[in-house]
């Protein structure tokens, strides 16, 4: 998935928009707010996150898929719900040349449920299991771990309603953050069915409350008594926090068999290891979620420590326009997840720098970065015939571990003098040698 971060562009095309240094020599562009380049070596850790994060799920037989990062907008409206935050003032909305509305992309599912829905992947064999990435667009206020446009990583498997298949999504989930050396909490809710008995049975119950309450919520929480009771779980308003403290909890009046799911749930995650916390008041920012919900939750953030999250969405595919295709998943925040990461995100690729003093060494040094490079060992050496202090800076910088330094005593004793960028180490090897030594 290619992402298009908003840059300096006007500096990459001096020719073509000359006409604006000379209008203004102080004027500069700069990328929109809520939005930033991706620039080395955080690069090279975000790119490491979506390698790793796709292997991941490819293990599991979650397969790729892409789906446009911009689509009709009813697909969110119909989707996500009319009366979520994120349709009514989160979206990107524009009219095209047709007189069409398109919004960008606030989020995966509902794309990827439109594209199963269009190619008719629900005909065939079921479950479909699926996984993508790529950046999404919210107009809301910028802050840390919160921006306009942002990196998910996505997987959903549909057409299943076993317990089971919420058991392996959340566990897919928990085993990419072990792997990608992150600690988090997984926090777990059932939310219940859309039907009288479950969900709608608790909006009633939760509605007396809130109105019993409402001249102690927030003004923009009032409003969602009558539309959506259960988004005031969400609210970040101290007030409308304090009063929910008291709220009926719907894991008091989800129905029989919702309970009875959400009972599976837990004791197949606890079969494999998976600890989790059970949050009654977790319910999620969209509408379509049903039954399971989760957040992975990492340290060190503030409030938006929830560096992913996800949950079924059974009624997702028929508000579509579709049959009865049920249906669970995730999305986890690249931003989020690599802020938490902190120093301990993934470097460079890059496993030895050569220094090469001299022409001779340099074809040396050229012919060995090949060879270690089909070896599948990162290399890489100067490319503008610097001096040794230059050379070594370079070094640095690259994020290599180790310095190959090759000059005439070396070249002559056919070795290199490989020096440890971390400790400061060095010792003199056999040039035939050093692959090895690498790979150790």
């Amino acid at each position: 998935m290619v992402e298009v971060w908003f840059g300096d562009w006007s500096r990459s095309l001096p020719g073509a928009l000359g006409w604006v240094a000379m209008a203004d020599k102080e004027r500069s562009f700069r990328a929109p707010r809520g939005t930033f380049d991706v620039l080395p070596p955080q690069s090279w850790a975000r790119a490491a996150i979506a390698r790793l994060a796709m292997d991941t799920f490819a293990l599991s037989g979650y397969a790729p898929i892409e789906t446009p990062i911009f689509e009709h907008t009813e697909v969110f409206e119909r989707g996500v719900g009319p009366g979520s935050d994120v349709v009514t003032k989160q979206m990107y909305t524009f009219i095209d040349r047709a007189g069409r509305s398109l919004t960008l992309r606030p989020e995966l599912t509902a794309g990827v449920v439109r594209a199963v829905l269009e190619h008719g992947l629900d005909r065939g064999p079921l479950p479909i299991k699926l996984a993508c990435i790529g950046p999404q667009f919210r107009q809301e206020r910028p802050q840390k771990g919160r921006y306009r446009q942002f990196t998910q990583i996505d997987i959903e498997a549909l057409g299943s309603e076993e317990p089971m298949v919420d058991a392996e999504v959340v566990e897919v989930g928990m085993r990419f953050f072990r792997k990608a050396g992150l600690s988090v909490r997984l926090m777990i809710n059932s939310v219940g069915h859309f039907d009288e008995s479950c969900r709608l049975g608790y909006n009633k119950v939760l509605g007396e409350f809130l109105r019993a309450n409402e001249s102690a919520l927030a003004p923009d929480d009032r409003a969602r008594i009558e539309t959506n009771p259960l988004r005031t779980f969400d609210s970040k308003e101290q007030r409308t926090v304090a009063v929910m403290q008291g709220a009926p909890l719907i894991s008091d009046h989800i129905c029989d068999d919702c309970r009875t799911h959400f009972s599976a749930v837990l004791d197949l995650l606890k079969s494999v290891d998976v600890s989790f916390e059970l949050e009654p008041r977790l319910v999620r920012g969209l509408d379509y979620y049903t039954r399971t919900t989760f957040e992975f939750i990492a340290g060190g953030l503030g409030s938006q420590n929830a560096v992913g999250g996800g949950g079924r969405y059974d009624g997702l595919a028929e508000s579509l326009g579709g049959g009865p295709l049920t249906g669970i998943g995730f999305a986890l925040g690249v931003d989020r997840i690599l802020l938490a990461l902190g120093e301990k995100a993934a470097a460079s690729p890059v496993t030895v720098y050569f220094v090469a003093l001299g022409e001779a060494a340099r074809l040396e040094a050229f012919k060995r970065v090949a060879s270690l490079r089909e070896a599948g060992i990162g290399a890489d050496l100067d490319l503008g015939a610097r001096g040794m202090k230059g050379q070594m800076k370079d070094a640095d910088r690259s994020g290599a571990r180790w310095a190959a330094i090759l000059g005439e005593s070396e070249m002559a004793a056919g070795e290199v003098m490989l020096k440890d960028l971390v400790a400061g180490e060095q010792e003199r090897i056999r040039m035939d040698d050093l692959a090895g030594r690498l790979a150790r």
